[in-house]
């Protein structure tokens, strides 16, 4: 039998309570529809659904505000979205009961204000000339203020140039992981009067080395000399400012203001030698000692450093009369410090057609060290009928007898062939 449930569901079953109930719930409830329903409303009969009793209408002036229903049905919210957006809804709620309307502030943080300006990074050096030596010593102290590499900090060093005399650099040791490197590194340049140091100009450049890739330009300064001041005790420091743009050397002047091309039209340096040499007249020989060299050219394109060494000739009457060499260096400054000793035949030596000459040959190595070959680089020739400075060093030696005379020489260019 089919039994129909229809007649059992009245079409009037207290719609207002329930409505009531569900709005209450939801925090929907108006005053417009609370007015609607009368306190003489219908109530849960016989006709109503089992479980689903209604709430009886509160009389009007126990109804609470809107404003408190509104506030009821925030804390209601908060059981499930928490205490953060509860807060964040009272006070927008607080705002629309005070119709107050708080303006943001755009005011930058006093912190960022007082915070100065990027600093630029800054080379701090120290430059002293000796006049009894004729040199001029150049101390590299430091750097400051480098930028940041690609993991906060990086590998830099400093290359030093004494336009137009040195194309060829001075380079300092690489100072690892610091963005304000110190060096304290000196380098002397040797054998110049004030007037020429004041036709000088130095350049620094600054690099920075990053692993697997290639060595990157910071900046430079460029310093005149004719800018120093020279104290003859002392020595005088200066902090310049990098500037990022780089110098083509082929350009760049002895002076400030680089208004022509001065190191274009001159022949390329092949760098200098430092000899001592002392006259032994009891015993009737000379002792030489090859010091050191710098800034040597390089001959060839071939990669890798080269060698140098020095070959000595000592001339009678033209004649070759002995021959004495040095060991191999490697690098563009090689220091060999090795003495040597010449017989020369017994009586006055300012009398005696004598010179002596110093070959300087540079070894070129390919394929894997295994095959060499040596090059001319340049000479450098002491005697009586030597230009320049080799004649003053000539004379030096046989007037001061057994006191060492020391000079700095420049070795002259000479044609490029092999040396067997």
């Amino acid at each position: 039998m089919l039994v129909d449930l229809v007649p059992a569901l009245p079409s009037k079953t207290a719609a207002v309570p329930i409505q009531w109930q569900y709005e209450k719930i939801a925090g929907e409830v108006l005053g417009t529809r609370a007015e609607e329903s009368s306190p003489a409303s219908p109530t849960c009969g016989a006709d109503a659904l089992p479980g689903k009793a209604s709430l009886p209408s509160p009389p009007f002036s126990q109804r609470p505000s809107r404003s408190s229903k509104l506030m009821g049905a925030w804390q209601r919210r908060c059981t499930i979205s928490g205490a953060n957006i509860l807060c964040d809804e009272k006070s927008r709620l607080a705002r629309s009961n005070l119709g107050a309307s708080i303006p943001q502030s755009h005011t930058v943080p006093s912190s960022l204000c007082s915070a100065g300006a990027k600093q630029r990074p800054q080379l701090h050096f120290d430059l002293f000339y000796s006049l009894a030596e004729a040199t001029l010593t150049v101390t590299v102290i430091s750097v400051s203020h480098l930028p940041k590499g690609l993991r906060g900090s990086c590998d830099s060093y400093v290359k030093v140039y004494l336009l137009p005399q040195f194309i060829e650099p001075r380079c300092t040791a690489v100072c690892r992981k610091s963005l304000n490197p110190a060096f304290k590194e000196q380098f002397q340049f040797g054998q110049y009067s004030p007037e020429e140091l004041k036709s000088f100009t130095l350049r620094f450049a600054v690099y920075m080395r990053f692993h697997s890739l290639k060595d990157s330009f910071v900046g430079e300064v460029i310093f005149p000399c004719a800018q120093a001041t020279w104290n003859p005790e002392a020595s005088s420091s200066y902090s310049r400012e990098l500037s990022t743009t780089k110098t083509k050397l082929k350009k760049c002047l002895s002076s400030y203001d680089m208004s022509c091309s001065v190191l274009s039209s001159q022949p390329k340096s092949l760098g200098q030698l430092f000899l001592l040499l002392q006259y032994q007249a009891l015993a009737n020989r000379i002792k030489v000692l090859v010091r050191k060299a710098e800034n040597l050219g390089r001959l060839t394109r071939m990669p890798g450093t080269p060698d140098h060494y020095v070959i000595i000739h000592l001339y009678h009457n033209g004649q070759v009369i002995d021959t004495k060499e040095t060991k191999s260096v490697a690098g563009y400054n090689p220091v060999w410090n090795t003495p040597f000793l010449f017989n020369i035949p017994a009586g006055d030596i300012q009398k005696q057609e004598l010179s002596l000459e110093f070959t300087v040959m540079q070894v070129c190595r390919m394929e894997a060290r295994i095959y060499t070959r040596s090059y001319t680089l340049g000479r450098v020739q002491v005697g009586p009928s030597a230009p320049e400075a080799g004649l003053v060093h000539w004379k030096e030696m046989c007037s001061h007898g057994q006191v060492e005379s020391a000079r700095w020489h420049l070795i002259q260019p000479e044609a490029l062939r092999p040396f067997p």
